[in-house]
């Protein structure tokens, strides 16, 4: 059984894992592979590397492996598997949501403080992007709903990088690519932040 995790290993997979070290899997008969997001299968949208896609082109995400037949599940967001049965060339099967493993949502917005304080603050920023289909809508949206215009440039780069293009300073980055906001999991990167000390930088 192959499963495609939505990131590198964090909190929200602690199940998984956890399954595994107390011999759950085995007992039922399960040989269980888990697929995280810095494996050279997702290599052009987590990673880069020789495989990345042009810009506009098509991104490897947990929901395409799975219906891909290359994961048998995968852990995504709602609109993920929203986004791939509503798309009529994605390839492969259609997706069914079977289980939520958070009971509430672990993600989030952080912003450079002293940049963006509040939405609409991100007018005329720069957002740093996974490219899922409606994540520069729901952002835009969001602007909109706090009284801004929701016109801002969406920036797209290997998903691994994108939390340092928001911490790093200006000079240690190469011109263009620092960002001011980006969407995080509380629990991986907000805890990296506090770790690194760079907490003080973000709201």
């Amino acid at each position: 059984v192959v499963v495609a995790l939505d990131w590198t290993p964090n909190t929200n997979h602690v199940g998984i894992f956890a399954a595994a070290s107390k011999g759950l899997y085995a007992r039922a008969g399960l040989a269980v592979e888990v697929v995280s997001a810095d494996d050279a299968r997702y290599s052009g949208s987590y990673v880069g590397g020789d495989g990345a896609p042009e810009a506009g082109g098509e991104y490897t995400t947990p929901c395409k492996l799975c219906a891909g037949g290359g994961a048998h599940f995968a852990m995504n967001s709602p609109e993920g598997v929203v986004n791939w049965n509503l798309r009529g060339d994605a390839p492969g099967s259609r997706l069914v949501a079977v289980a939520a493993l958070c009971s509430r949502n672990t993600s989030a917005i952080a912003a450079r403080k002293g940049v963006v304080s509040r939405p609409r603050d991100l007018d005329g920023r720069r957002y740093a992007s996974y490219a899922a289909r409606f994540e520069g809508r729901i952002v835009q949206r969001l602007i909109q709903a706090d009284g801004g215009k929701g016109e801002y440039e969406e920036v797209v780069s290997p998903m691994l990088g994108l939390w340092n293009t928001v911490l790093a300073d200006r000079d240690e980055l190469a011109p263009g690519e620092q960002t001011d906001a980006t969407w995080v999991f509380t629990c991986w990167e907000g805890v990296d932040a506090e770790m690194r000390g760079d907490a003080g930088k973000l709201n």
